[in-house]
């Protein structure tokens, strides 16, 4: 798992890449930090920046594992990127991303213009 200040960074630089209008979206892992604690560092250390003034949503999203059966389940705490299924025996994939930006899509945003003075 990516520690906080590494994720921050990557949001930064994700979200600077992408035209948000003003807003976007963010789902943190749970795991990494909380979704008050990680708007703070967000807002403090984006001061003075092109993205100080942007209407950040947090949501606090679940490490899962999911498994071809079908079985899903939430996992809590440090893990091996993998468990058995209780349900058919192989082994489930854990989906821990450290984060995801919601909106604005980066996929279909245009990227950020750079504008020279």
């Amino acid at each position: 798992m990516d520690k906080l200040g590494n994720v921050l960074i990557s949001v930064m630089q994700d979200l600077s890449r992408v035209s948000t209008n003003g807003y976007a979206h963010i789902k943190v892992n749970r795991n990494i930090c909380d979704s008050q604690r990680f708007e703070k560092l967000f807002n403090y250390f984006t001061y003075g920046t092109i993205l100080e003034h942007i209407d950040l949503q947090v949501e606090e999203v679940d490490s899962r594992a999911e498994c071809v059966c079908g079985y899903r389940e939430t996992v809590e705490g440090d893990h091996a990127g993998y468990l058995r299924c209780p349900e058919c025996g192989k082994y489930a994939e854990i989906n821990d991303r450290a984060y995801e930006i919601a909106k604005p899509d980066p996929e279909k945003t245009k990227l950020r213009q750079s504008r020279t003075f």
